[in-house]
C-alpha cells in the first residue's frame, strides 16, 4: 500500500477509513474512492481489497501474447493518473504512428528489425528524426513497464539540422519594427528575459513588483489537445518558478500595463481575456515576416539569450536561473557559438599554446609530406636515424 491508499484511524472517533486512487475520468479529472466509518480495521481492509480488485479488473495484466497496440495502450492507461493530460495525448499520438506497421503483431514476436523498418518508412513519410527518437523512447518505456522486455532497437540517429536561431541584428530589427505594436511591452519582455510563451501569457499583474524592479514567474498557460483548451498550470519544472530582475527600460513599459484596464493578467486581449499561447506564436511569426527576419517562433529567443549571455562571460548557473532551466540541459540544447566568439577562441588558443616570441613555422603540406620528413636523396633511412 502507498501512503495515499493506506487505511487510517480517525483519532477523534476511532473509526477506520481509507482513500484509493482509481484513475481519471474521460475529462482528465482525477478520481478517488473515499470510505470512512468502519468499526474495525479488518472491515476497512476487506472493502479496500474489494475496490482494488474492481479497479484492477479494468486493466488486465498484460501478457506477451497480447498485441503491441494492446500493450502500449495499457501502459498509457496505467499512467494517466500521474501524467499531465497533454503528455498523455502526446504519448498516444506518438504510439499511434507505429500501430499501422506493428500494432497487430504479438508482443512476443516483435523484433528490433520490425521496429527499425517501421522507423525508416515513417521517415520516408516525412516524420523528423527527432519525432522518431521520441517515439522510440516512449515505445521502449511502454514495453519495459508493461512486460519487462527490452526491444534492443537501434535509436534513429539524430537530425543533421540545427534549430535556427536569430542573430542579434535580427533581434534588433524585430524590436525596432514592433515598437508601435499594441503588445510591444510583451515583445520587449520576451527579448530581455527569454520567458516561455506560456509563462508570458500566464503572468498576472501581481507578479510585477515595480518598487523592487522584479517579476516573479509562478504559472504558465498551456494549450491542451485535443480540443485546444487553455488551462493554467505550474511552470515546466521546479526551476521554472523564479524571480527576475528587470532593467529600467522594461519596467517603465510594464508599469502602465499593470495599472491599465482591469484584468488579472499582465498581458490580455482587447476584451480582457488572457492571450492564448498558440495565438502568441502566430502573432510573433507574422511580425517577424513583416520585419524581414526569420519567423522561427518565440521559443528560439531563449537560445539566443543563452548563447549571448554565455559569450559575454556570465556563468552557466546564472544563465540557467534566468531562463528557468537545469544547467546541464542549458548546455546541451540552448547554446550556440557565434562566429565572432569562434574567431576569438581560435586566436586565444593559438596565443596560449605557442611560446611567446617564437614566430610560427610555415604550414606543412601534410598530404604530400615535407622534405624534412623524408630521407635525403642518396641516403638510407638507417643512415638518417643514425
Amino acid at each position: 500500500m502507498s501512503d495515499t491508499d493506506a487505511i487510517v484511524q480517525d483519532p477523534v472517533t476511532g473509526s477506520f477509513g481509507f482513500r484509493l486512487e482509481i484513475g481519471r475520468d474521460h475529462g482528465g479529472i482525477r478520481m478517488q474512492a473515499r470510505r470512512t466509518g468502519f468499526v474495525t480495521e479488518r472491515a476497512a481492509t476487506i472493502e479496500y481489497d474489494r475496490l482494488c480488485r474492481q479497479r484492477d479488473a479494468r486493466h488486465p495484466k498484460p501478457r506477451l501474447s497480447d498485441s503491441v497496440q494492446s500493450i502500449c495502450e495499457g501502459w498509457v492507461l496505467s499512467r494517466e493518473q500521474e501524467l499531465e493530460p497533454n503528455t498523455v495525448y502526446g504519448y498516444r499520438w506518438l504510439l499511434g504512428l507505429i500501430y499501422p506497421y506493428v500494432g497487430g503483431v504479438r508482443a512476443s514476436r516483435l523484433s528490433a528489425r520490425m521496429v527499425e523498418r517501421a522507423y525508416r518508412e515513417l521517415e520516408g513519410c516525412g516524420y523528423s528524426r527527432t519525432t522518431l527518437r521520441t517515439l522510440n523512447l516512449v515505445l521502449a518505456k511502454a514495453f519495459s513497464g508493461q512486460v519487462g522486455r527490452t526491444l534492443g532497437v537501434r535509436k534513429p540517429r539524430e537530425s543533421d539540422k540545427e534549430r535556427p536561431v536569430w542573430s542579434l541584428v535580427e533581434a534588433w530589427r524585430f524590436c525596432d519594427h514592433v515598437g508601435a505594436d499594441r503588445l510591444y511591452p510583451l515583445w520587449r519582455l520576451l527579448l530581455v528575459t527569454g520567458l516561455r510563451r506560456g509563462e508570458l501569457c500566464g503572468l498576472r499583474c501581481g507578479n510585477l513588483e515595480l518598487l523592487q524592479g522584479t517579476l516573479t514567474v509562478r504559472r504558465q498557460l498551456v494549450v491542451e489537445d485535443p480540443g485546444s483548451r487553455v488551462r493554467a498550470k505550474p511552470p515546466k519544472s521546479h526551476n521554472g518558478v523564479r524571480t527576475l530582475v528587470l532593467d529600467p527600460g522594461t519596467l517603465g513599459l510594464l508599469g502602465p500595463v499593470a495599472a491599465g484596464p482591469a484584468s488579472r493578467y499582465l498581458f490580455a486581449g482587447r476584451w480582457g481575456q488572457p492571450i492564448r499561447p498558440d495565438n502568441l506564436t502566430d502573432r510573433f511569426n507574422q511580425l517577424a515576416v513583416a520585419a524581414k527576419v526569420r519567423p522561427i517562433g518565440p521559443h528560439q529567443i531563449r537560445h539566443l539569450i543563452a548563447s549571448t549571455l554565455l559569450d559575454a562571460g556570465y556563468g552557466v548557473h546564472e544563465v540557467a536561473e534566468r531562463l528557468g532551466h537545469d544547467p546541464a540541459t542549458l548546455m546541451r540544447y540552448y547554446t550556440r557559438v557565434s562566429a565572432a566568439r569562434r574567431l576569438e577562441a581560435t586566436d586565444r588558443i593559438a596565443e596560449l599554446m605557442t611560446a611567446p616570441g617564437i614566430p610560427p613555422k610555415a604550414p606543412r603540406n601534410w598530404a604530400g609530406c615535407t622534405t624534412s620528413l623524408l630521407p635525403e636523396a642518396g641516403t638510407s633511412a638507417k643512415a638518417r636515424t643514425g
